[in-house]
């Protein structure tokens, strides 16, 4: 069970044009953390949004942190920074607030929030970082019905069924782009059915791709210390379609992979019953997330030393 922990007292959050300059980070290229930073953009129409991914470089951490000062409040949302940068931001910022949900952070957010009266952070493995970011600012009452879709894939649910397939796919390819999310956040019900139509014909367009993968693509096996996980060469934005069927066809948690440069990305998806579970090889590889979907990344002579020979 995830867990909700916030320390509110120590919050003092900024308004609108109070003169206090607002920095918010969150997770690059994910539609989750995109909603996330739509949410901050939204409560704070100045705030300078920066994006990174888990794999940044800390050349790029060290340009956010040269932006910011001591009249300056950091926002991270649906993303957590290594052990030892955070400590960049805490002791030049006025406060940092830290709002994520993948297992992982959890234990070092708590270490800081302890050692830091300037750093505070909300954590809950069960929401995803949109929907924290909108309960940490607006409350819990009248979560947007798309943030509440996107919720609904990131923590791999579905309780919303084809509706969450739909509306996903359709704001997929606004990933990475806040201030486009920004115009939907507030969608009426004739709206987001417009959105549900559209979503829907890409989702039909892209079982067909993700179909012909399968069809052509056998996958691999990776040896990831005693357990051999089928593993699949998936372009990014196929990684959940073709994930999620070949966990089912398999019966087994499973993994796809794309390569960038000298480094593998892989996520891995399973479902409840499947053990090893998708979190648990994730982590042996340094990697985190969800039980059921979670990432991590080797470099390129790690990955071929997976390979199962």
């Amino acid at each position: 069970m995830g867990t909700a922990k916030h320390n509110d007292e120590k919050v003092t959050t900024p308004q609108k044009n109070d003169g206090i300059k607002g920095v918010g980070i969150y997770h690059k290229d994910c539609l989750d953390g995109t909603a996330a930073a739509a949410v901050l953009s939204k409560k704070f129409p100045d705030v300078l949004l920066r994006p990174l991914s888990h794999r940044y470089e800390e050349e790029v951490l060290n340009n956010i942190v040269e932006e910011i000062d001591g009249e300056t409040i950091v926002y991270i949302v649906d993303f957590s920074l290594r052990e030892g940068h955070s400590e960049k931001l805490i002791e030049k910022a006025k406060e940092v607030v830290n709002i994520d949900h993948h297992i992982g952070s959890e234990e070092k957010l708590e270490i800081l929030d302890k050692n830091y009266s300037n750093f505070s952070f909300v954590f809950d493995n069960e929401r995803s970082g949109a929907s924290l970011t909108w309960i940490y600012f607006f409350g819990e009452e009248d979560i947007p019905q798309l943030i509440k879709y996107i919720e609904d894939s990131d923590i791999w649910r579905f309780t919303y069924g084809d509706n969450t397939r739909y509306a996903v796919s359709y704001l997929y390819q606004f990933s990475g782009h806040p201030e486009k999310m920004l115009d939907f956040i507030d969608a009426s019900k004739e709206e987001i059915e417009k959105i549900l139509r559209g979503g829907k014909m890409i989702k039909e367009y892209r079982d067909g791709q993700r179909d012909v993968l399968l069809r052509d693509v056998s996958p691999i096996n990776l040896k990831i210390k005693e357990h051999v996980v089928p593993v699949h060469n998936t372009p990014e934005f196929l990684r959940s379609d073709v994930g999620h069927v070949l966990a089912t066809q398999l019966g087994k948690t499973v993994a796809t992979f794309v390569i960038n440069g000298d480094v593998v990305r892989l996520h891995f998806r399973g479902n409840d019953e499947h053990e090893p579970s998708a979190l648990e090889l994730a982590k042996i590889l340094g990697g985190g997330g969800h039980r059921n979907a979670a990432a991590a990344s080797v470099s390129l002579g790690e990955f071929f030393e997976l390979v199962e020979k």
